[in-house]
């Protein structure tokens, strides 16, 4: 089978730090090559796959200093138009959003599969109004019921857990990853913290995409940190990222607005580490309560559970995403999603 893979031109592919979306797509494209697929990527240049890769732009526009909002703009709608004015060579096109597809896809036959990493529902419904060549793929069931239209089909983000070390012994702190926005409970986390007397690690970074994260991080985040109970990292490569997560007794996941998925929450567990979020979004798909980490409804509900994380198996925390989140079943799911499209 043919197939085009088109991911947004801010990030390359795979990441170089963390990025659940492009790490989703570099997946896609080693694994689904492997298997016999004739496999195209459009993204930015300095991707590295192990197909041919065409872009319109020589490195990912958040590592290009000389990168504005209108260049990025500029770009992303000519990633998108240099796929779309070729379509033709292919059997289907796989995009993630955000990319402009979805308006590219009504003026093309081959069809387009759209993976919602994100999406809010009026967005949905214009798509679904006007763009009928476009078919959506949720990542979570409680994504679907977030979008209101229960036939829409579910395919779980998926992992190389290969890729990501086991930690048997962790050291004494807890752990959260995410952007600086207020979504992620990061504030919450620190809150959390010092309720417990316990030493948490905090690794995200501002992004320039959301004019409020810097804000957030200077108001609510940055006057807390002191280098011993409250640590902060902006960046890890990846490789650290993940037996950083691994030395962590858990991870912390207030968060403050329903994930459709979550991928630091499978890394973390896939590392060994147990996850204690809030009973919300697609955190109770995700996690195993009692088994994997806790599903909590309040704070001083996740207080408490940080003395008991000791109770949950790491090891059973690795096989609960090898079992359910491998990277080999989220290929498998899509590879049945394409065959399905194709043949009408």
């Amino acid at each position: 089978m043919k197939i085009a893979q088109i991911s947004s031109i801010y990030l390359s592919i795979p990441p170089k730090t963390h990025g659940g979306t492009e790490r989703i797509v570099y997946s896609l494209c080693q694994h689904l090559t492997r298997r016999g697929h004739q496999v195209e990527l459009f993204a930015s240049g300095d991707s590295e796959v192990d197909c041919p890769l065409h872009s319109v732009l020589p490195i990912a526009s958040l590592d290009d200093p000389n990168s504005t909002f209108y260049l990025e703009k500029e770009f992303e709608t000519r990633n998108t138009y240099n796929l779309y004015r070729q379509a033709g060579r292919f059997d289907l096109i796989h995009a993630h959003w955000p990319t402009l597809a979805p308006y590219f896809s009504v003026f093309t036959k081959p069809p387009t599969l759209i993976t919602y990493a994100y999406v809010e529902r009026e967005l949905h419904e214009y798509y679904r109004q006007h763009f009928p060549n476009c078919i959506p793929v949720c990542v979570s069931q409680a994504q679907v019921r977030m979008l209101g239209e229960e036939s829409l089909p579910v395919v779980y983000n998926g992992i190389d857990v290969d890729e990501i070390p086991f930690n048997d012994k962790p050291e004494d702190f807890f752990i959260i990853v995410g952007r600086m926005t207020s979504g992620k409970g990061i504030a919450d986390a620190i809150r959390i913290a010092k309720k417990a007397r316990v030493r948490l690690l905090i690794i995200g970074h501002v992004t320039s995409h959301l004019p409020w994260s810097e804000e957030y991080f200077l108001k609510q985040v940055e006057p807390h940190i002191d280098g011993d109970r409250i640590r902060y990292i902006e960046r890890l490569s990846y490789r650290q990222l993940m037996e950083k997560m691994g030395q962590a007794r858990g991870f912390l996941f207030p968060l403050q607005w329903d994930e459709p998925f979550g991928m630091v929450v499978v890394e973390a567990m896939a590392a060994g580490t147990p996850v204690l979020a809030y009973r919300r979004g697609s955190m109770p798909e995700l996690i195993k309560d009692g088994e994997t980490g806790y599903l909590l409804d309040d704070e001083n509900e996740m207080v408490q559970a940080l003395g008991s994380v000791e109770k949950i198996s790491r090891k059973r925390c690795r096989e609960w995403v090898q079992d359910r989140f491998s990277v080999e079943q989220m290929v498998d799911g899509y590879e049945r999603l394409y065959k399905k499209i194709v043949g009408g």
